[in-house]
C-alpha cells in the first residue's frame, strides 16, 4: 500500500503553467497557504517547455509602442524581471501587434524566484491530481499522487490552471469541449542550428515549398501549415509545426518523425537549410484548446471584437482572434487598434460549485474568444486575478461585489 498523507491548506492551485504560479504567488502575498500541484518538473508550462519565442496579449496594439503592460499586478513584475535577465530583449512589434521576445529559462527563473521568496507556497513537482471531492456544491478534498505517495488536500478553495480543465472536470463542473474537426490545432516547436544567410525571406519560403512537398505527397497535409521564425544568435531558427488529431502517443511519435523529414526535404530545397539540424523540441505537442469550463458569464467573439468592458472586468485584452484551423490555417480577427476589451470576474467563477475558479486557457469563453484569451501575456493577468479572489473568499466567505471590485 503506498503512503498517505493528508494536509489542509486555505487555497490549492493545480497547474503550475504561468496563470497558476501567478495565481499561487498573488494568494500566498495575501496571508494565504496555498498549495501549487504541478505534473512537470518545473514551472511556466509551456512558456518554458514549448519553445516559445515571444509572450503576447501584454500590451495595447496602437500605432505607438506601448511604454507599459496592459494589466497591472504580477505581469508587470515578471516582465520587469525578464527586463532585467534579458536587458537586450526590447518590445518587437509584428504584423499589427506588439509582443516581447523573451528566453523559456528566463521566465521559469522569474516565476521559481518569486514563488521561492513566499513562504506560504508549498509547490509539488511531478504529482498528478486522481480524485476531487465535494459536498453539495463546495469541493472539500483533492487526492493527488506524487512519487507513488498519495496526497489527501483538503482546501478552502480549488484554483484550475490545468489548461484543460482537467480538476473542473474531477469536480463534475460543466464545460465545452469543442469536435476535434473544428479544435484550434496543437504546435510543436523545433529548434535548429546550423542555418546559413538566415533572415525573414525564409518565413516565406519554407511555407512556400512545404506545400509544394504536401501537394506532390512528399510530405503529410499538416506540414503545410509549419511557420519559421529567425533565432537570436547567428545560425538559429524555429519551426513550428501544427498539427491536429487527438492527443496520443502515437501523435507525438509521428510528428516527431515527420520533423526531420521536413528538415530533410528543406535541406535539398533551401540554401540555408543545406547544415541546419534540430538542437531541441518543445518538451511534449502543445494544446491550444482543451475543455472551457462553463462559468457565470460566456466571454463571445462580439465581446472581444467589440471592445466589450464590464463592471467586474478584471483583466484587459487586446491581442486579436487567432485561430489556428485546420483546413485554412491561421486566422486573424483584430481589436480595434487602440482599444481593448475586458474579461469579467464571472468568467472565472465555475458555474455551480462555490469554491472552484478558473484561470487560464480553461476560464468561460467561446471557442472563437479563446483565440484571443488563451495567449501567456493575458493568462499571466488571470491567475493573478484568481489569486487574489480566492483570498477575498477565505477571508469574507464571498467574492468581491461586481459593483465595488477591487481585484485589477
Amino acid at each position: 500500500m503506498s503512503k498517505r498523507i493528508n494536509n489542509s491548506c486555505e487555497v490549492l492551485i493545480v497547474g503550475g503553467g504561468v496563470s497558476g504560479a501567478a495565481a499561487a504567488v498573488a494568494a500566498a502575498r495575501c496571508g494565504m497557504q496555498t498549495v501549487l500541484v504541478e505534473r512537470d518538473s518545473f514551472l511556466g508550462g509551456a512558456g518554458y517547455s514549448g519553445l516559445h519565442q515571444y509572450i503576447c496579449g501584454l500590451y495595447l496594439n496602437g500605432e505607438d509602442i506601448p511604454v507599459e503592460t496592459l494589466n497591472k499586478g504580477i505581469v508587470r513584475e515578471i516582465v520587469s524581471l525578464l527586463n532585467k535577465l534579458s536587458p537586450q530583449r526590447t518590445i518587437k512589434k509584428i504584423g499589427q501587434v506588439y509582443v516581447l521576445p523573451y528566453s523559456g529559462e528566463d521566465l521559469a527563473f522569474a516565476f521559481s524566484s518569486l514563488c521561492g521568496n513566499e513562504k506560504n507556497i508549498k509547490v509539488f513537482f511531478n504529482a498528478s491530481a486522481a480524485e476531487v471531492k465535494k459536498k453539495s456544491r463546495t469541493i472539500t478534498e483533492v487526492v493527488f499522487y506524487q512519487s507513488g505517495i498519495m496526497h489527501r488536500i483538503y482546501p478552502g478553495i480549488l484554483i484550475d490552471c490545468t489548461g484543460t480543465g482537467d480538476i473542473s472536470a474531477m469536480a463534475g463542473a460543466g464545460f465545452e469541449l469543442s469536435p476535434s474537426g473544428k479544435r484550434q490545432l496543437a504546435g510543436f516547436t523545433v529548434r535548429l542550428k546550423g542555418l546559413k544567410d538566415s533572415t525573414e525571406i525564409l518565413s516565406i519560403k519554407v511555407p512556400y515549398y512545404l506545400a509544394q512537398a504536401v501537394n506532390k505527397k512528399l510530405l503529410p497535409a499538416y506540414l503545410r501549415f509549419t511557420t519559421f521564425s529567425t533565432g537570436e544568435t547567428a545560425g538559429e531558427g524555429f519551426c513550428k509545426i501544427n498539427v491536429g488529431g487527438p492527443d496520443s502517443v502515437k501523435r507525438e511519435q509521428t510528428v516527431r518523425k515527420d520533423a526531420l523529414k521536413m528538415i530533410k526535404y528543406l535541406a535539398k530545397k533551401l540554401p540555408s537549410f543545406k547544415d541546419a539540424y534540430i538542437t531541441e523540441t518543445s518538451l511534449r505537442v502543445m494544446e491550444r484548446e482543451g475543455r472551457r469550463v462553463c462559468g457565470e458569464y460566456t466571454l463571445t467573439e462580439d465581446d472581444v471584437l467589440n471592445a466589450g468592458k464590464f463592471d467586474d472586468g478584471v483583466v484587459k485584452n487586446s491581442w486579436p482572434i487567432e485561430i489556428w484551423d485546420k483546413k485554412k490555417g491561421t486566422i486573424y480577427k483584430y481589436v480595434k487598434s487602440g482599444d481593448y476589451y475586458e474579461i469579467p470576474f464571472r468568467c472565472l467563477k465555475a458555474r455551480g460549485i462555490h469554491n472552484l475558479l478558473l484561470a487560464g486557457r480553461c476560464i468561460s469563453v467561446t471557442h472563437e474568444a479563446l483565440g484571443s484569451t488563451r495567449v501567456m501575456g493575458t493568462c499571466i493577468s488571470l491567475g493573478g486575478v484568481a489569486g487574489k479572489a480566492a483570498a477575498h473568499y477565505i477571508e469574507k466567505g464571498e467574492y468581491p461585489l461586481e459593483d465595488k471590485f477591487s481585484l485589477k
